[in-house]
């Protein structure tokens, strides 16, 4: 059986959209991830994994975007 020997009670929450969408301008502000941890007081492990999860997005749009076009252009001819 294993034990958790932690002495520190930690309490998780998650980033709410306003929390994201904060971090996301700051990001687009050219903020950095230390920076953006100091004011909005979240780790910046946390805000590193916010950024890359919207890193991924912003490319899957931009591919979805550009599959799209494509299919466009190969129908219009």
């Amino acid at each position: 059986m294993s034990t958790n020997h932690s002495t520190k009670n930690r309490s998780y929450s998650h980033l709410s959209a306003s929390e994201r969408g904060e971090i996301s301008a700051y990001l687009k502000m050219g903020k950095k991830t230390a920076e953006i941890a100091r004011l909005l007081g979240p780790h910046r492990s946390t805000i590193s994994r916010v950024a890359a999860s919207l890193k991924f997005k912003i490319r899957m749009e931009n591919s979805y975007t550009q599959m799209s076009t494509f299919q466009t252009v190969v129908n219009v001819s």
